[in-house]
């Protein structure tokens, strides 16, 4: 790997979920291998703008997704078709801009990225108007591009896939700002694992192997599936519980050689390796790195939204089955283990859509436009020099 020389980076998140986080720290992470001694800042944008904003915003998210899903389906789907949350994005860049160009002044990065749509329109739209003078740049963590992300101002779109780039098309961004490198996840999720070898390592029993996910809040009914799995005396499971610390020290007291439970593993590339197939929510950074894997998707308890356009996205290529009702898990996953041939498709699918090295990707096209904002710049003070 060429190493390259050291540069300072700012990566604009949401704390909303991991997905967004994750997205920023798997750029952080690559940036800090390629280019050694690399400074990043990765910002929660709505707690550095305002702790009270951060509460009121993530803690309504959060309610209506805990209590009234469907209230947010209704307005992601509003949304979808109007630009309020667009004009939102514009009107916080006209109040917050002295508050995010001190920032940016203060740390004076060479590039800056976003992996949420709510700081990529803000930005966007001060890129615009020529208060940030660096390549912007913003990865989609969803396999859906809602027209809250849309923002002219920004210079690169890394995009999930190629086939989604028509959403960026129809609001005339240019094609050659469009890059569809996957969803940006961590370096070992590029690395070679040898199934057989990470199951032993990970002690895991029974057959199949079932590891079960609910996102990094652990949401779902997860208890209630692992114990009808372990019932039938042939699954092994695996739950990652996330931040549910409930579920996990439930799940701890169950003394059953079939079952492991994790809270946050560092090691996810492997424990997904280890398994036969996943259940889990649609979430954007956890169907890629499903994806990355080779795995099949079994998609349970979808929230309304996003998580439904990207069961409709794996649904259509055949890298994932969908269970509506609780009672039709077990005998959909028996059905699924014992067509060796549909799973086998499914696992193709999944590797088709994968895209394993895609911050690496991701970071091939910002070199390519640093390097040429800085021929660009050497360019023009030549010529000033000629001129004086």
């Amino acid at each position: 790997m060429m190493k390259r020389d050291p540069i300072k980076a700012l990566i604009f998140s949401v704390s909303i979920g991991a997905g967004h986080d994750s997205v920023a720290h798997a750029v952080a992470e690559r940036l800090t291998v390629e280019a050694p001694g690399s400074e990043v800042k990765i910002i929660d944008t709505f707690r550095y703008i305002n702790s009270i904003l951060n509460k009121v915003v993530v803690g309504s998210y959060m309610e209506t997704i805990r209590l009234t899903p469907k209230v947010w389906g209704y307005l992601y789907d509003q949304a979808e078709g109007g630009e309020k949350l667009v004009d939102i994005s514009r009107i916080s860049a006209k109040i917050l801009s002295p508050k995010m160009e001190q920032l940016i002044n203060e740390f004076n990065p060479q590039v800056i990225i976003c992996s949420h749509a709510f700081p990529t329109g803000m930005l966007g739209a001060m890129k615009q108007k020529g208060r940030i003078k660096v390549p912007l740049a913003s990865a989609v963590t969803d396999y859906h591009i809602h027209p809250i992300w849309i923002s002219p101002g920004v210079d690169l779109y890394f995009i999930p896939s190629p086939d989604l780039d028509y959403a960026l098309l129809q609001e005339g961004i240019e094609a050659r700002k469009i890059k569809p490198v996957g969803i940006p996840i961590r370096m070992q999720f590029g690395q070679v694992i040898e199934m057989a070898a990470a199951r032993q390592k990970l002690q895991l029993a029974g057959e199949p192997v079932v590891l079960i996910m609910g996102g990094g809040l652990g949401l779902g009914k997860i208890e209630t599936i692992t114990k009808q799995l372990l019932e039938t005396g042939q699954y092994g499971v695996v739950v990652i519980s996330g931040k549910n610390r409930r579920l996990y020290e439930s799940l701890q007291k169950r003394d059953n050689p079939r079952l492991r439970v994790y809270g946050y593993v560092e090691n996810m590339a492997e424990v997904i390796a280890a398994c036969d197939i996943v259940v889990s929510k649609p979430g954007g950074v956890t169907t890629a790195e499903v994806m990355a894997m080779g795995k099949p998707l079994v998609i349970y308890s979808s929230l309304p939204g996003q998580e439904d356009r990207n069961t409709d996205y794996l649904l259509n290529r055949g890298a994932a089955v969908k269970i509506k009702k609780r009672e039709q898990l077990i005998p959909e996953l028996q059905v699924l283990w014992e067509d060796k041939v549909r799973l086998a498709r499914m696992s193709a699918a999944a590797a088709h859509l994968a895209s394993p090295h895609s911050s690496k990707l991701l970071w091939e096209h910002l070199w390519s436009l640093l390097e040429r904002e800085d021929a660009s710049d050497t360019e023009q003070k030549l010529r000033m020099e000629q001129k004086s």
